[in-house]
């Protein structure tokens, strides 16, 4: 049987469609069974359970070779509890949210915070600051219309320039422009 082009694009793209979806569902299989802990349940191997508080944030300067601003020179404040102390004072209520990362920050508790008392704040490290990349992106954006620009009014007035030459070239071949320097009998 001979495949057209569009019945062949068809089929590779069910083949890939199908590939993509048998991966989705065997990653899915082999994080269920790896007997780790759901990821809803973000408690890591210290019992500290940590959670996002804020957006990403740029790093100061100075901390910028600390881990937990490393890659992107971006950080996340955290409010960490340890779950073992509010194991044994069930009275203190626990958010289980994201694990403390292995690039974070532990600081002493603010006093004017309205947070637990055993509330400990960290600093995770996080991507890019969606806000910041997008303001960069059309930035760069604009500067590349601005030399676009700048470009094709530089090739227009050189054309034009080079057009006029040419054309006084072609009369002063075919005797249109008379030379006006010199001087008649």
């Amino acid at each position: 049987m001979l495949l057209t082009a569009p019945t062949l694009a068809f089929f590779i793209f069910r083949v890939l469609l199908f590939t993509c979806i048998l991966q989705a569902s065997v990653c899915a299989q082999v994080d269920q069974a790896d007997g780790s802990p759901p990821r809803h349940q973000n408690v890591t191997q210290d019992e500290v359970s940590c959670r996002p508080v804020g957006d990403c944030e740029a790093c100061p300067h100075e901390l910028l070779h600390e881990p937990f601003c490393q890659p992107f020179g971006n950080r996340r404040r955290m409010h960490c509890v340890n779950i073992t102390a509010t194991a044994l004072f069930p009275s203190i209520p626990v958010h289980i949210g994201a694990p403390l990362p292995p690039h974070s920050a532990l600081t002493q508790p603010h006093s004017n915070d309205n947070r637990q008392l055993d509330e400990t704040t960290a600093w995770e490290s996080c991507g890019r600051i969606v806000d910041q990349e997008r303001a960069d992106f059309w930035e760069f954006i604009a500067c590349n219309v601005l030399f676009a620009g700048i470009s094709l009014f530089v090739l227009f007035a050189r054309s034009r320039r080079l057009q006029a030459l040419q054309a006084r070239q072609l009369a002063a071949r075919i005797g249109l422009i008379r030379n006006t320097t010199r001087v008649r009998p």
